[in-house]
């Protein structure tokens, strides 16, 4: 039987890229969930909202990180912090419009908020360790 060879340049990928399509996977699949309730009033609101800021903050981590590492370019720390916090955002708007489409769900101008909250959070997360990273106090 012949051994699959995977190329080094879809590995790479793979190692970049993979984790934050895997997160945002799950918020597809968590989002298009009927019904999904961890409580009534202030429980679920203290559980679900959180949770929407520290999902985007982590998408945005890892999608920070994949995009400093592709296309074979030295990134600006600024440039990283805008395109990454864009494609956040993007997914973050697409995800409340997809929501609008699975029963019993809402897609939310305030929910928006809480993902556009930890996409500023990831930034923050990001800048710091890169500058960290890179020597810079």
């Amino acid at each position: 039987m012949a051994k699959l060879e995977i190329s080094p340049k879809i590995k790479n990928f793979l190692f970049l890229w993979g984790p934050p399509l895997l997160l945002a996977g799950v918020i597809y699949y968590l989002s298009s969930r009927p019904g999904l309730a961890i409580g009534d009033g202030a429980i679920d609101f203290w559980t679900r909202k959180p949770a929407h800021v520290w999902e985007y903050a982590v998408l945005l981590v890892l999608t920070f990180r994949a995009l400093g590492q592709s296309f074979g370019k030295v990134w600006k720390l600024w440039e990283l912090a805008v395109g990454a916090g864009l494609l956040a955002f993007l997914y973050a708007v697409s995800d409340e419009f997809h929501q609008l489409l699975v029963p019993t769900r809402a897609g939310k101008l305030a929910d928006l908020g809480f993902d556009l909250a930890g996409i500023f959070l990831g930034v923050a997360i990001s800048w710091l360790c890169r500058r960290r990273l890179l020597g810079r106090s």
